[in-house]
Formats: structure tokens, C-alpha cells, sequence
């Protein structure tokens, strides 16, 4: 069955070849389980490890440094959480990056000596104490997030790649481009730009803006403005129901904010904005409206990217504004058991995706991977079911929220075209499927790409035993 090439309008190219390479936490059920896996894979250097999550542990509690002084405290170890914005190390970990109790703490950000948890800006202060990848390391990672990627049908993405590693963004896409001219990525990448104030100024300067250089493009300014529901770190109105002194957090001020998003949109830059709690879904329409009212830029495509915890009240404002969503179906795959703990009654206002689409926002399905796996049909299930594929056990989330195959396939073609800022779908983009995507939802979950095609050359075909 042949089917368009998938678009997925928020992902991390880099991050999804970058992981690959490292200890994969993400199917562990308890802390023993954990150390145990580590252990297995200590070597006489710095060990990464991504993907641990304490909601599906048996002991439903943080990875603290102690939990990894027990694997090594002679070789540094680095675990990041599932989502990203949390990590924690151990004390080899803590040395070599120089951080004392006394540290000053980080605007946007927190750490804990004691626990050895880092969160949201506070991370970069163990990243940036880590080796820097080398340009074959680059490489390589580009090499194999392209591979998974046409093996699961996805032909074009918008991916947010300079904030991987602290290194200059234009060694990024230096790789980029000489990878497209060795003909060794085939994907399209529209590179949502995270940079920071200062390297934004530097990134205009020299004339980036909307460029393009081939099959890459220079898309929008991404914004990382709070955190995720699992890491407690999604900024809320009201606190956690879980965590009744916790409110999350902004990772950056109202005017700092605002600064970013004004030197973006006077530029001719659309932003891109990670806004998980209502509270900094809040805070970027505030500085949106605020950058559009002094540009009159109408012609724009902001949106914000993952809105879980968006009210019906934001949803119009976002209409209004003429702000899109890019959104994750997927996310509910993990957080399905912990939304109701975090929020209480609020979940009944969250993850309302099919009330963005039905109220007339630009809804564009992505999967976040490396956070999310990057399996289209996956994600479809779940934008359907409204089920988890690791929790089958829990009931639907608001049922009444799932799309219908045909809209959902839309957002996954169509409507994510104005996020990569084409008008139409390239006819020489195209994916054959082994099952034909009418049948039941269940069956989204065995459907497997035989052959992915893009400008009509076969990139990818599935190896038969």
C-alpha cells in the first residue's frame, strides 16, 4: 500500500542518531534493574546513559547520585531523564565539572548537590564540562537518525539540532551540508533554530534567515520556555497536585523572553516555542501578541510546540493570534498514568488536540524523538485510541479527543507543510506500507515501511530474511 512520505514537524535529528549510541534506560521497571543494566556497561570512561523515568520504576522515585555511586564513583556517569530536562550524576560527575554546594544556582534552571539532579538551564553545566563530539562523531550521528528515519517512513521533519551539544551552531551545519553533497542524508530538514540571545544576533547577522542550501533549510527560532509534566519542571498557574510547593519553571523572564521573540519576528523569523504548562503557553502568547502588535507581521507561522496542558480559554487565544500547535499524540504513550497525579481535575483541560483542530489551529503531529519513538503509526494509534502502548491497561484519556484516521494522517502530511514551509506534498515522496491503514486501530501497531522514496529515488527497502 503506498501512502505520502511523513512529515514530523518537531523532532532532534541529532539527538536521534546521538542516543542511539548511548545506554538506552528507557525499558527499565526498577532502580535495581537500572544500576544493574549500568553496571553491565561500565567502561573506563564517561558513561551516558538516556531515558530513565521514576513513573515506571517500581519505586516511583527520582535517580539520585547515590543511585549511581553505587555503579562507579571513579568513572563519571550521566543520566538524562526520558524527557530531557532532568539528569542526574554522581560525584565523579560533580567533580570533574567543578560543582560545590556553594555553585551559584543558575537562572532558569536548578541543581541539587545533595541528589545530584539537574534541571531545565542548570544541565548545561554538566554538558558543557562533557568531551565535544568530533566532526566523524557528527557524522555518524546524522548518518543513523537518517537511517531510522526512512526505515519508519518519515521523508521530511523540522528539527531542532544546535542545542545537542554546546558546540558552534555552524559546525552543525557544516556536517549538514557536506553529508547532503556526499549524498549520505536523504531526509528533508527545515532546522528549527535554538540558539541563545547573543548567537541569534550572530545568526542573523550573517545573513542565515530563511536560507536554504539544498534539502536544508533554516527554518524558525525555537524557544525552550519550561519544562515536562514527568520532571516536574512544566511551568503550571497552579501547583502540582503531587508537589503542592511546586510550580515548575519558566526558563526565562517575561522580558527575556519577549527579547527573543521580538529579535526573532522584526527579523523575518517565525518562533517555535516549547510550552508544556499553561502557565508558559501564558507567558509566549504574552510576548507573541506583544511582537505583533509592534511588527503587524500577519504573515507569520508561529506556533507552540507540545501545549499538553493548553486551556480551551488558550486555545482561542492561539486562534486569534493565528499561533499553530505542534503536537505529540505520542506523549500520552508515557504519560497517560501520571497526568491525573500531577494535575488533578486540571486534566480534563489537557492534551485537548482535537479540540485545537475542530476550533480551525494549524495542528501538526510530531514525536519529539528522541523523547517519543519516531514510528508514524504509532503516534496515529495513540492520536486515535487516546490509548498507551506501554500502559495498555489504563483506560482511553478523554476519548472524545481521538482523531479519525483521515484527520489524523492529515496533520502528518498536509497540515505540517506550513511547518516546513512548502505549499505542497513533493510527488516523488512517497513510502509503501506492508497493510493497508484502514483497518483497525490495533493493527497500526504491527504496520511495518517496506521501501521509502524521495524525488523518486528508493532510499530505504526493508530487507526480507
Amino acid at each position: 500500500m503506498r501512502y505520502p512520505g511523513f512529515i514530523d514537524s518537531h523532532l532532534h535529528v541529532l539527538g536521534l542518531g546521538y542516543v542511539h549510541y548511548n545506554v538506552d534506560l528507557t525499558k527499565t521497571t526498577s532502580l535495581k534493574e537500572t544500576i544493574h543494566l549500568l553496571k553491565d556497561r561500565l567502561e573506563d570512561r564517561l558513561l551516558i546513559a538516556r531515558g530513565w523515568n521514576q513513573n515506571n520504576w517500581q519505586e516511583e522515585r527520582m535517580l539520585t547520585k547515590e543511585d549511581l555511586n553505587k555503579v562507579s564513583r571513579s568513572i563519571p556517569i550521566v543520566a538524562v531523564r526520558v524527557c530531557g530536562h532532568v539528569l542526574t550524576v554522581n560525584d565523579k560527575m560533580l567533580e570533574i565539572a567543578n560543582i560545590q554546594e556553594s555553585t551559584p544556582q543558575i537562572e532558569g534552571g536548578h541543581f541539587d548537590t545533595k541528589t545530584g539532579i539537574f534541571s531545565e538551564k542548570a544541565l548545561e553545566l554538566i554538558y558543557q564540562a562533557m568531551p565535544k563530539p568530533t566532526k566523524a562523531d557528527l557524522r555518524k550521528y546524522f548518518i543513523k537518525a537518517n537511517e531510522i528515519l526512512l526505515a519508519n517512513g518519515v521523508t521530511s521533519v523540522a528539527s531542532d539540532d544546535f542545542c545537542i551539544f554546546p558546540i558552534p551552531y555552524e559546525e552543525v551545519i557544516d556536517v549538514m551540508k557536506e553529508l547532503y553533497e556526499e549524498d549520505l542524508l536523504q531526509i528533508r530538514i527545515t532546522e528549527q533554530v535554538n540558539l541563545s540571545y547573543q548567537d541569534l544576533q550572530d545568526f542573523i547577522a550573517k545573513g542565515y534567515v530563511n536560507q536554504q542550501f539544498g534539502k536544508l533549510r533554516m527554518g524558525p527560532h525555537k524557544i525552550l520556555a519550561d519544562g515536562s509534566l514527568g520532571g516536574k519542571t512544566a511551568a503550571l498557574n497552579q501547583p502540582y497536585q503531587d508537589d503542592e510547593t511546586n510550580f515548575g519553571i519558566l526558563t526565562f523572564s517575561d522580558q527575556e523572553l519577549f527579547e527573543k521573540v521580538h529579535l526573532a519576528n522584526q527579523n523575518g523569523m517565525d518562533v517555535v516555542a516549547h510550552a508544556i504548562g499553561d502557565r508558559s503557553v501564558d507567558q509566549i502568547l504574552d510576548a507573541l501578541e506583544q511582537s505583533i502588535q509592534l511588527t503587524k507581521r500577519l504573515d507569520h507561522h508561529h506556533a507552540i510546540i507540545h501545549a499538553q496542558l493548553t486551556t480551551k480559554k488558550q486555545i482561542q487565544r492561539m486562534k486569534d493570534l493565528g499561533v499553530g500547535a505542534i503536537v505529540q499524540p505520542i506523549f500520552l504513550n508515557t504519560d497517560l498514568p501520571i497526568i491525573e497525579k500531577r494535575i488533578g481535575s486540571r486534566a480534563e483541560e489537557s492534551y485537548l488536540f482535537h479540540t485545537m483542530h475542530e476550533q480551525g489551529l494549524r495542528v501538526g503531529f510530531s514525536t519529539d524523538s528522541p523523547i517519543e519513538p519516531v514510528n508514524p503509526f504509532w503516534n496515529i494509534y495513540t492520536a486515535m485510541t487516546r490509548k498507551s502502548i506501554q500502559f495498555p491497561e489504563y483506560k482511553p484519556f478523554y476519548p472524545q479527543e481521538g482523531f479519525s484516521l483521515e484527520t489524523a494522517l492529515e496533520c502528518y502530511t498536509n497540515q505540517n507543510l506550513w511547518y516546513v514551509y512548502e505549499t505542497e506534498l513533493p510527488n516523488g515522496d512517497y513510502i509503501e506500507v506492508d497493510l493497508e491503514l484502514i483497518s483497525k486501530p490495533s493493527d497500526l501497531l504491527q504496520v511495518t515501511v517496506q521501501k521509502t522514496v524521495i524525488d523518486h529515488q528508493v532510499v530505504y527497502e526493508r530487507k526480507t530474511s
